[in-house]
This record gives structure tokens, sequence and C-alpha cells, in this order.
């Protein structure tokens, strides 16, 4: 079959281009900051500057786009 012989050329192809590359030693790095973590700590919260960009009706509800998929 066509495709059974355009695999074989591309595989034959791949295998030739491989050869051209040089072997080269491998690279490691030690790094000691593995796994590091942040202390926890929480961040201000501030309402109004939440809600600045939030659209909101005259009794400040905020207004929100229904889902497309709910009927």
């Amino acid at each position: 079959m066509k495709i059974e012989k355009d695999a074989e050329k591309i595989l034959k192809d791949f295998s030739k281009t491989l050869e051209n590359i040089p072997d080269l030693e491998e690279t490691h790095y030690i790094v000691d900051n593995v796994n590091l973590t942040g202390e926890d700590k929480s961040k201000e919260k501030n309402p109004e500057k939440i809600m600045r960009n939030a659209r909101t009706d005259k009794d400040g509800n905020l207004l929100v786009k229904k889902v497309d998929w709910i009927n």
C-alpha cells in the first residue's frame, strides 16, 4: 500500500537525520530551591475596591449574565 511505503520512507529519512545528531553529555542542574513554599498570609480585603468594576443596579445588587446553557 502507498501509506505503508510512505511511512517506511519517513522512518528511513528520520533515522538518517538522527544519525547526524551528535551525542552530547547530559546537563544536570543542582538547585537548592526545590519545593519552596511561601508564608501563609491573608491580603487586605477591600469590598469597595472589589466592587469598583462590578455592574450593579440602583440598589447596589450585582448584575451578572445568566449562563447560556440554562433555559
